[in-house]
């Protein structure tokens, strides 16, 4: 049904019937008190509508008369129910907002802080579990020239309290991946794309590092959300429920993307580590400066396939801080060596 203001009266569109303003009523009301209502008691007819223009109309074409009048003070009210309503939901809005950024800035130190709460060996479990090893490559020549490049690395550690673990898994995509509790697993594809033990070695020292300062763990309670790490803390979930609750959403570790501080710190330990154990300390470096060369020759589709780019960029800021830290550590090892020559006592 259409309805049209004319002079003095409003008709319907179409029809004979029409009302004078003087025998109209006009009401606010609806559930949102957004519709208004023109009532003709004398016609026992109600005309139901939210359309704002026809009050418009009505208020323009009904001048300083009642209706006019009414016609004016509804509009008001609706423009300002609308208002009030958009006004509401903006501040609802922003609310959930600001306890989402509260919430996504809190979860860093949560994380940090649950971690310490988790014993190693609860933590070494939990590796265990995620990593699924029983299908994973112990055997071969690739896994022996990775575990003993690892083991090598690892004697390096002062009290560790992990006992590392080192695995190859066939996969095309470039990438290696520590689990909590000391579980690496090198890809196959790294392992033919690394021209020396240099190279390999500066990826598992770093993956060491990331064991070592517990990144995997905070990055995966991280991911979890900020209701499981408050579970965590105020012992809300027992120990099974932790690994089955808190684990859920980090099964596919490889693809954590850890943080800039993050990868800092693992590459500082892992230099450290390699250049004790007689590494060059310059493999990491070169390893990545292969794979953004061979990723750029290849195009875009090779992206899948060098998924350490993704997951553990590596800036040149980063590039820099590492030769830095690596000429200090040369030096430094340099002068250790004079001090246990011949002539000193080594202590050992």
């Amino acid at each position: 049904m259409q309805v049209q203001v004319g002079s003095g009266k409003i008709s319907v569109v179409g029809t004979a019937f029409s009302i004078p303003f003087e025998e109209i009523t006009l009401q606010v009301g609806g559930h949102d008190g957004d519709r208004f209502k023109l009532v003709c008691e004398r016609q026992n007819v109600a005309i139901v509508s939210e359309d704002r223009k026809l009050l418009a109309a009505i208020a323009n074409a009904a001048g300083g008369t009642e209706l006019g009048k009414q016609a004016s003070l509804a509009d008001h009210k609706i423009v300002k129910r609308s208002f009030n309503k958009a006004l509401y939901w903006a501040v609802v809005a922003g609310s959930i907002a600001a306890l989402a950024i509260t919430g996504y800035l809190l979860l860093d130190p949560l994380s940090a802080a649950v971690a310490t709460m988790i014993d190693p060996s609860f933590e070494i479990k939990l590796g265990e579990m995620l990593a699924k090893t029983d299908k994973l490559d112990k055997k071969s020549e690739s896994y022996k020239r990775v575990a003993n490049i690892g083991h090598k690395l690892v004697a390096q550690l002062d009290k560790c309290p992990y006992k590392f673990q080192f695995y190859v898994k066939k996969d095309k995509e470039i990438n290696a991946c520590a689990y909590p509790g000391g579980i690496l697993i090198v890809n196959s594809a790294l392992i033919e794309k690394a021209k020396s033990n240099d190279e390999l070695a500066g990826v598992i020292s770093h993956e060491i590092g990331h064991v070592i300062h517990r990144h995997t763990l905070k990055q995966a309670l991280h991911n979890c959300g900020l209701i499981t790490c408050l579970s965590i803390i105020s012992g809300g979930v027992g120990d099974n429920e932790k690994i089955e609750a808190a684990f859920a959403l980090a099964q596919k570790l490889e693809s954590l993307n850890f943080s800039r501080t993050q990868e800092t710190d693992a590459d500082l330990t892992g230099l450290a580590l390699e250049v004790k154990a007689g590494y060059s300390g310059d493999g990491l470096v070169e390893f990545f400066k292969l794979l953004e060369k061979q990723e750029n020759a290849l195009g875009k589709g090779a992206a899948p396939l060098f998924a350490m780019l993704s997951t553990h960029p590596m800036s040149a800021e980063r590039a820099a801080r590492i030769e830095t830290e690596l000429k200090r550590l040369k030096a430094e090892h340099g002068k250790d060596k004079e001090a246990s020559g011949p002539n000193a006592d080594s202590g050992k």
